[in-house]
């Protein structure tokens, strides 16, 4: 059966190509308005098509060029890696220095002038840091239990690893970042934040270098004046952006493993802050080398010393141990935590004494510090006869600014003790703390315990030591050569860490500060804060600071021959011997009738001398 004509005339229109021949004469009113219009709507159709190739040839063209532009800047890219890789590694000697071995050649007279020049510049050989790969590969130094614990990333905070720097060797710098960027977790590292302190060169090379090797990795902010340590580092606090702030110096190498046994103990108690074990890196040849896990502490004179692990502290290594002080340069804390103990002390300037201040906010305000054997980071230290700059500002200016610092944290952190401290070091009596009424605030708000807690919960053996009340001394005031009566030992050429003879003051008993020497109750002689002690076999007499664990700092007097004596065990003792034609000093085996080993002491307790030997392993 046929369809009626509207019907069929409406089923042709939406089709928009034919019409049936009569549809203008029956069709309905819908299907005339249709076919009015058919030309238009045909004519539009085409314009569409027409519109869609030309749009298709015109992205089509835009991709291309945009790949070819993209071509281009990634070559162009690689050229300036390659130029700029050129600058910084183009003198580094394949396999040198690999897998932390010492780093040796058969160099050149030249080249040994050029090394020579470099430590005395920099306190390392910075020439030869040139020619070590800033990827140098590092041996695996951790304990054999550590290598089997494993650690759920996904449950790590990730950490803002802050690093400032003054003036440091490119080269050191870069080998820095590097171990840091291909020893670290990726989903851990959230940032590396780099603060210039005021260097007095800028290397705009080296900022170029850094954004390409490190593209967004590195935050690089630059202090135009050098306002110091602990400043430098809450500038890069304040960037990070992570829960975890991590801060190091800018002459470390961080090896395997490094970071997840750090942040492990931060998820059971999140007002912990935690220190690697510090191992050395030579400064002569760059050699990566061991250390030993053990406690930090400060003696009466504040310098920072490094106590022998406790025996249960021992027996459970590799166990995270409670360290009391902690080094300073190497440390993990809380981003929040740190700003609620007020960072550092804005009243300290420049460096000195600020590991000794946070470690006692930490302690005494709610949290605590523990040490992590089984995270390895190396630093490279300097040549000990190397006198690091830290200001422009002379010798005696920075000595203020370390006495300001010292007398700050006495003043807020030891309450009575401190005392003993300023026994030690009366000059720090006379000398400004300035404003302290925002750290005892700071004290009051986070109802921190007093000194005495400190002394009672981390310092037993402490005390043993360094006791509170001096048991007395042996004998003290100039050590006089009998041989050649008009010389006495003297401490004042520090520069090359080597005592030496000296014409002798007119007061034996209180002599002038480099000559006046003290046979301590710790059987040590101590002049200021430095200590004889005997290296190479026993040989050769080094001025050093003192340690305060015998060894190599043991000395004694026999009052009879008038020998100083080192070394406490009977079999490995040498004498003191003078070498008047040098004004030198030596140490060769025990001869009573040699008169170049007989002394004479400015004053001896002749009682206690007596007793020297009682309850001390000889054997």
């Amino acid at each position: 059966m046929l369809q009626s004509w509207p019907k069929r005339c409406a089923v042709y229109a939406e089709s928009l190509f034919s019409v049936p021949e009569g549809c203008v004469c029956f069709c309905d009113t819908m299907c005339l308005d249709i076919l009015r219009h058919k030309k238009k709507v045909l004519l539009l159709l085409l314009l569409m098509a027409i519109g869609s190739i030309v749009y298709y040839l015109y992205t089509l063209k835009l991709e291309r060029e945009r790949d070819g532009f993209v071509t281009v800047t990634t070559s162009r890219l690689e050229h300036e890696v390659k130029e700029l890789q050129a600058v910084f590694e183009s003198e580094v000697i394949p396999g040198l220095g690999a897998l932390g071995r010492p780093a040796r050649g058969n160099w050149t007279q030249e080249q040994l002038e050029a090394i020579a020049t470099s430590q005395r510049e920099t306190g390392y050989n910075a020439w030869l840091s040139k020619r070590i790969s800033p990827e140098r590969t590092l041996y695996d130094m951790r304990h054999r239990s550590c290598k089997k614990l494993e650690y759920p990333l996904e449950k790590l905070p990730s950490v803002s690893a802050v690093i400032t720097y003054h003036n440091e060797e490119a080269s050191v710098l870069l080998r820095t970042l590097s171990s840091l960027r291909s020893r670290t977790p990726i989903m851990l590292l959230r940032e590396i934040i780099l603060v210039d302190d005021g260097s007095t060169v800028v290397n705009e090379t080296l900022n170029d270098f850094l954004k390409i090797k490190f593209l967004n990795m590195v935050k690089h902010s630059r202090i135009t004046t050098q306002v110091g340590l602990m400043h430098a580092r809450v500038v890069g606090a304040e960037m990070a952006l992570a829960d975890v702030l991590v801060f190091l110096d800018s002459h470390v190498e961080v090896t395997k493993g490094w970071l997840e046994p750090l942040l492990d103990p931060m998820m059971r108690n999140n007002r912990t802050c935690t220190t690697p074990i510090i191992d050395t890196i030579d400064f002569d040849n760059f050699a990566y080398r061991r250390g030993k896990p053990s406690r930090g502490f400060f003696n009466w004179q504040f310098n920072y010393i490094q106590l022998p692990l406790l025996k249960e502290e021992a027996v459970a290594m590799p166990a995270p141990h409670q360290n009391p002080i902690m080094n300073g340069g190497l440390f993990a804390i809380g981003r929040e935590w740190f700003f609620e103990l007020g960072g550092y002390d804005k009243g300290l300037k420049i460096w000195g004494a600020e590991q000794i201040e946070l470690s006692l906010k930490l302690w005494l305000c709610g949290g605590q510090i523990l040490e992590v054997p089984c995270s390895r980071i190396g630093h490279l230290y300097r040549d000990g006869n190397f006198k690091i700059r830290y200001t422009d500002k002379n010798s005696n200016s920075e000595k203020k600014i370390i006495s300001r610092n010292y007398r700050r944290v006495a003043e807020v952190w030891l309450d009575e003790f401190k005392d003993k401290l300023f026994a030690n070091l009366p000059h720090l009596t006379v000398i400004s703390a300035g404003n302290l009424a925002e750290q005892r605030e700071l004290k009051k708000r986070l109802h921190c315990k007093p000194f005495q807690w400190f002394l009672d919960n981390l310092a037993q053996d402490f005390l043993h030591l360094y006791p509170i009340i001096d048991p007395g001394e042996y004998a003290s005031g100039v050590i006089q050569s009998v041989s050649s009566p008009k010389l006495c030992l003297d401490r004042s050429d520090t520069q090359k860490r080597r005592p030496k003879l000296s014409p002798c003051s007119s007061d034996q008993v209180f002599p002038q500060p480099e000559q006046h020497w003290i046979l301590t109750s710790r059987r040590e002689l101590r002049s200021g804060n430095l200590c004889l002690e005997v290296r190479n076999q026993g040989l050769e007499v080094h001025l050093y600071e003192c340690h305060g664990q015998s060894g190599n700092q043991f000395w004694s007097y026999d009052s009879k021959t008038r020998q100083v004596i080192s070394g406490q065990m009977s079999n490995s003792r040498n004498c003191l011997e003078a070498q008047p034609d040098t004004n030198g000093l030596t140490s060769r085996a025990c001869d009573p009738k040699n008169t170049k080993q007989k002394w004479k002491l400015g004053y001896q307790n002749d009682e206690k001398l007596l007793h020297f030997w009682d309850n001390v392993k000889t054997k």
